[in-house]
């Protein structure tokens, strides 16, 4: 097994048990229109073209868009319920469809609307990838805090639309679009995204990595206004994109690789990932004896060679799993 399988171990790729949603986030303020004694069916016109009459909606998926929705969510290690929330919204909005028209300016797989922020620039709302993971971003924190919801309830805590009962209507659709999928190849596994309004071990992580690169940040695991500052001025400095999100080009740039007798802000970024992971260590900058058994107790655990120093596969594997 490679190392880099290995680190793919320990990230959250199956599919949970179901959890729990409740209705928070942005709202797509896009109503669907279907009465409520109406019968689900595959012939149901989508909620773009009930409410956008000029707005033509193919009948049938388009199968790389449903391919697509599934290797994103997987890779989030969505639970079932989040899934099949987000099929069911796939198939009432836009019969699994990236469509350029829909009611006023909602656009896309899940007629997502600029004008209520989500994609900036407006393009973004017809990239799937960036589309699917802007509904998972909702989905998922609500799925973990209302036991009592219906996918179709959490379908509607993201959406807001003004007829709710369409998403459980359309259950069965949902279920067979994705076991057509659900063989679909899975993507490799990236460096997870962090940004303004990002908090944790990543965080920190993060941070104590901008200050070992020479951008002082406290590392207080709350990723505000100073962090993304000291991560613009890194990638400006590594001729990176300068967004301010830590992404997988911005990891590879930060990662700082230790070993025993090392010390310092790089070192702290180890520890910290470490006792996220379960070690007894304290967070001191000396990698001495402790930290070091730890590492190569991570490093068995995630299947990679036991040396007692990182490298880029035990960066990739203790970074956001």
């Amino acid at each position: 097994m490679s190392p880099r399988s290995g680190a793919r171990r320990l990230r959250k790729f199956g599919i949970a048990a179901v959890s729990a949603v409740v209705a928070v986030g942005l709202g797509f303020g896009v109503p669907a229109a279907m009465a409520d004694n109406a019968e689900p069916s595959t012939e149901t016109k989508a909620n773009a073209q009930l409410l956008d009459p000029q707005c033509a909606v193919p009948p049938d998926r388009d199968l790389n868009v449903t391919k697509k929705l599934w290797q994103v969510a997987s890779s989030r290690g969505v639970t079932d319920k989040v899934m099949l929330a987000m099929f069911e919204t796939g198939w009432v909005e836009s019969h699994m469809n990236n469509l350029n028209c829909g009611d006023r300016d909602s656009v896309g797989v899940f007629q997502q609307r600029p004008s209520m922020g989500w994609c900036d620039p407006a393009s973004l709302c017809r990239d799937v990838e960036h589309a699917t993971n802007k509904f998972l971003d909702q989905a998922i924190p609500n799925d973990k805090k209302n036991p009592g919801y219906s996918a179709g309830q959490l379908a509607q805590s993201v959406q807001r639309s003004g007829y709710p009962d369409r998403y459980d209507e359309n259950e069965g659709k949902a279920k067979q679009l994705m076991a057509e999928v659900s063989d679909a190849p899975m993507p490799d596994p990236e460096w997870p995204v962090i940004k303004d309004g990002s908090a944790g071990g990543d965080v920190s992580t993060a941070q104590y990595l901008l200050t070992k690169h020479g951008e002082k940040t406290d590392a207080d695991g709350e990723f505000g206004p100073k962090t993304t500052s000291s991560v613009k001025a890194f990638q400006k400095a590594k001729k990176l994109e300068v967004d301010g999100v830590v992404g997988p080009k911005t990891w590879a740039k930060l990662i700082v690789n230790v070993a025993s007798g090392d010390s310092g802000s790089a070192v702290k970024a180890l520890q910290t990932q470490l006792k996220s992971h379960g070690a007894s260590i304290a967070v001191d900058g000396e990698f001495g004896p402790k930290t070091e058994s730890a590492l190569k107790d991570f490093q068995k655990r995630a299947e990679l060679e036991q040396t007692g120093k990182t490298n880029k596969d035990t960066w990739f594997a203790l970074i956001g799993t």
